[in-house]
């Protein structure tokens, strides 16, 4: 954490106060169609906003492709947002208690959909995730044997192209939990019907999001460098379960709650 603070004004002004500290905050990043960075979804704001709070610091966020994400969280570079808790990061790495939680979701063409109820049911398939992502024990020891895994950009437009153009069978989108597959699916079929449109495609081609979820209630952390921790966790801990409090205890006021 980097203490920033305004020194005093020439000729006798009034000395600002104090600025709070600074802390990097670093995430994975995430394109629209256009190349650029998508907004940050508003329950996330909102919990950096109540952390930044709680900890009397200022956030600055930087969001990079996954790989980098862990390579700048292993280095110290700063505190770390969303990246998947596995026993070889947690041996770098310090995590704290779930912050938020998504639900995983398979995505299909709608000429190619098939009944999935386990990851068994992927067999032979070819899978679209994001690269650098990881996503659960189950699913990286499957990767390569049970089924294939093409490493996908962070941008959904691409994404979900490379599925229109049946270059995967099937994509892995997460959704923030409590959101339906039918709110998923009407997300890709927005991004879907222009592509379709630009690549000739029928326009009886929908997307089809596959009614049982890959994985539910998947936990996403804030994690530091052991070395770089000096107790940061901990205190993000004690703000996570003021929230949590917050949404069980009727009666108290909803900005408390961390979403």
């Amino acid at each position: 954490m980097l203490a920033a603070a305004l020194a005093g004004l020439p000729g006798g002004a009034a000395t600002p106060a104090a600025l709070p500290p600074v802390l990097p905050l670093i995430m994975g990043q995430a394109l629209d169609e256009n190349g650029k960075a998508r907004p940050l979804p508003a329950r996330q704001l909102k919990l950096f906003a109540l952390l930044e709070q709680g900890l009397g610091v200022r956030f600055e966020i930087r969001r990079y492709p996954w790989p980098r994400v862990e390579r700048s969280a292993r280095s110290g570079e700063g505190l770390v947002f969303g990246l998947p808790l596995n026993e070889a990061r947690q041996a770098a790495l310090r995590y704290s208690a779930p912050a938020l939680s998504n639900t995983l979701w398979l995505a299909t063409r709608s000429d190619r959909t098939f009944n999935f109820d386990s990851l068994a049911d992927l067999r032979g398939k070819t899978v679209g995730a994001v690269r650098g992502y990881g996503y659960g024990e189950d699913f990286e020891q499957a990767r390569g044997k049970l089924f294939q895994v093409a490493d996908d950009p962070s941008s959904r437009a691409l994404r979900v192209r490379r599925l229109l153009l049946q270059r995967v069978d099937a994509v892995l989108f997460f959704q923030p939990s409590g959101r339906s597959a039918a709110e998923l699916q009407a997300e890709l079929l927005a991004i879907a019907a222009p592509l379709a449109r630009e690549l000739g495609l029928p326009a009886s081609l929908r997307l089809a999001v596959l009614p049982k979820p890959v994985q539910v209630e998947n936990h996403q952390y804030f994690a530091i460098a052991h070395e770089r921790d000096q107790g940061l966790i901990e205190r993000i801990n004690a703000i996570l379960a003021r929230c949590a409090a917050a949404r069980r205890t009727p009666g108290l006021p909803h900005s408390q709650s961390c979403g």
